[in-house]
């Protein structure tokens, strides 16, 4: 039977009306199957510990049975498992560990994603970078290595996970702010970055205090600073580089992302499940033994935080390329 102008528009509203039912029927049923979180590092450092430290309490709070598998994808100091991320299907299945190594990889070179390619979910943990050294190293304090330094332009050996990773940006902005040059010798990862160092093949490394905070308790590492604003009370005998004349603060903010154009309705369930594990006691404890320093922002905050970090990398990118 022809369709009369009333009738197409009584479709017309069926249809409307139906497309909350859809997408809600959709929200309900998800996920179906396991969600990968890809992890653009290798195992060990603390992206990767912070991934397998959340991804139960997330699979806790999204329900449905749910199952998250951590997948590391290392390489080109996160590009790979960024790039893979971005050009998932915007289902929900595909979530990156977020880092700040994802929007400084635009800036270097022609990659596949950009700033805009991830919608935001929510940040987890903030966490301030260090300097660390050898327990036998002639290095007692940070001005010893920065004297050092400033008689040796560019003989120290200082690793860090990747060229334009978040903390050899803190490696730049500190040595920036020390009056020095130091050579960055790159790893794909904070893990073999801490190993080298503990096998005496570097002078020095940078990374999170989260992530070497085990180590320096059990005495296997030393740490001359931290880039945090204050003492952290998992290392309250670490100085901060400003107690001792360097006015740095600088580190990296990990948490949770997704391809853009997820539906806002699991964009909902997945930011209210992150919400929820945060908070978990459980999840505390586990964070406080994995040494995570916590810094929770919720989605619209996170995102807003990174438009902000992009736009201050952007700059230091256009005044100072750290890739010539």
């Amino acid at each position: 039977m022809p369709m009369n102008r009333r009738t197409m528009l009584s479709a017309t509203a069926l249809g409307v009306l139906a497309a909350p039912n859809i997408r809600d029927a959709r929200a309900q049923s998800w996920p179906s199957r396991p969600i990968e979180l890809v992890v653009g590092f290798g195992p060990g450092g603390g992206t990767d510990i912070l991934a397998r430290t959340i991804a139960p309490f997330l699979e806790k709070y999204i329900g449905n049975n749910a199952r998250i598998g951590v997948v590391n994808r290392p390489g080109s100091s996160g590009e790979i498992g960024f790039t893979t991320v971005a050009t998932a299907r915007p289902d929900g299945y595909t979530l990156a560990l977020w880092s700040p190594a994802a929007l400084t990889i635009p800036y270097e070179r022609r990659a596949r994603f950009n700033f805009d390619s991830f919608d935001y979910i929510g940040n987890v943990v903030s966490d301030p970078s260090g300097i660390f050294v050898a327990p036998d190293s002639p290095f007692q304090t940070i001005n010893d290595l920065v004297d050092f330094a400033k008689a040796n332009p560019r003989r120290i050996n200082n690793g860090t996970a990747g060229i334009g990773s978040a903390n050899h940006l803190a490696m730049l902005i500190f040595s920036r702010a020390a009056g020095i040059e130091m050579t960055n010798v790159p790893f794909p990862g904070t893990g073999p970055n801490r190993t080298a160092l503990l096998g005496g093949h570097i002078n020095a490394s940078t990374f999170g205090i989260g992530d070497g905070a085990p180590f320096v308790r059990e005495g296997q590492l030393r740490i001359l600073g931290s880039m945090a604003a204050s003492r952290w009370d998992l290392l309250p005998d670490a100085p901060t580089m400003r107690e001792q004349g360097i006015d740095v603060v600088a580190g990296s903010d990990r948490g949770l992302a997704a391809p853009a154009g997820i539906p806002s309705e699991i964009m909902d369930r997945l930011s209210d499940a992150l919400g929820q594990a945060v908070r978990d006691p459980d999840f505390l404890v586990r964070a406080r033994e994995q040494a995570l320093f916590l810094n929770p922002m919720p989605r619209t905050e996170y995102r807003a935080y990174l438009a902000a970090r992009n736009e201050q990398i952007g700059e230091l990118w256009r005044t100072s390329p750290w890739r010539q």
